[in-house]
């Protein structure tokens, strides 16, 4: 919370348009994902438009590479399917593994500033 460019992807959570999911094992979280549409004037890194929510996935150290995050992926490209959304977007570092699991779901690069990926899944039923 102490990076505000960071903070806005979780602060007053959740917002009324917030969608998320969290992965355990047993009692213990070890992964989340979710969206959160942003407006232009106060966007985030991942953003392509008012209409596109913008994804964030976090996997607990000791939990990556075991399908938490696809697993976590899938739920939540279901629950935009389900909802009618055209796309997700999200924002990766070129050189982050997961950028090949996001591409493998879909995820496509799109025009965007700066040194890291925007990526877009278009949404077909």
């Amino acid at each position: 919370m102490a990076a505000p460019e960071l903070a806005r992807y979780v602060a007053d959570w959740p917002r009324m348009d917030d969608i998320g999911f969290v992965a355990t094992d047993g009692a213990t979280d070890v992964g989340a994902v979710w969206w959160r549409f942003f407006p232009q004037h106060d966007c985030g890194y991942g953003f392509v438009d008012d209409q596109t929510p913008e994804l964030s996935i976090g996997v607990v150290h000791e939990a990556r590479r075991s399908g938490v995050g696809s697993l976590l992926l899938r739920t939540l490209i279901e629950e935009a399917l389900r909802s009618g959304l055209p796309a997700l977007s999200l924002s990766v570092e070129p050189d982050n593994p997961a950028a090949s699991l996001y591409e493998r779901l879909g995820f496509e690069p799109v025009p965007s500033s700066g040194g890291a990926l925007t990526m877009l899944l278009r949404m077909r039923s």
